[in-house]
């Protein structure tokens, strides 16, 4: 068995997409009355999807940087605190996650390889 047969290629990207998200969410909130700047947002599981549906593998999506529409403050900002405290919280869940399952991936090959 090899490590992409049991996803584990494709959690490696959703879990590098979702440091990445934190990152950017962080900077987001860093900038939340900084005049001018615009929110920025993470896009990876859209074309993930598309990817994996069409048959291609997780090899072929990258996680990108985009500057989000938002609704615009008087002083030209985009940041919503609120959003962004949602969707850390959101982020945060989905790296557990993935991480639980590549914790548990690992092991059943482990026990695999030890012959239990």
């Amino acid at each position: 068995m090899t490590p992409s047969a049991f996803g584990i290629d494709t959690l490696g990207r959703v879990l590098d997409a979702a440091a990445l998200r934190h990152k950017v969410i962080a900077q987001n909130v860093a900038n939340v009355n900084t005049p001018g700047y615009r929110r920025l947002a993470v896009e990876f599981e859209d074309e993930l999807g598309k990817v994996l549906g069409a048959g291609g593998t997780a090899d072929a999506v990258a996680p990108k940087v985009v500057v989000a529409d938002q609704a615009e403050r008087v002083d030209g900002n985009t940041v919503d605190l609120d959003r962004e405290m949602g969707d850390l919280t959101k982020n945060g869940l989905l790296y557990q996650a993935a991480a639980q399952i590549v914790a548990s991936r690992m092991a059943a090959m482990r026990s695999a390889v030890s012959g239990r």
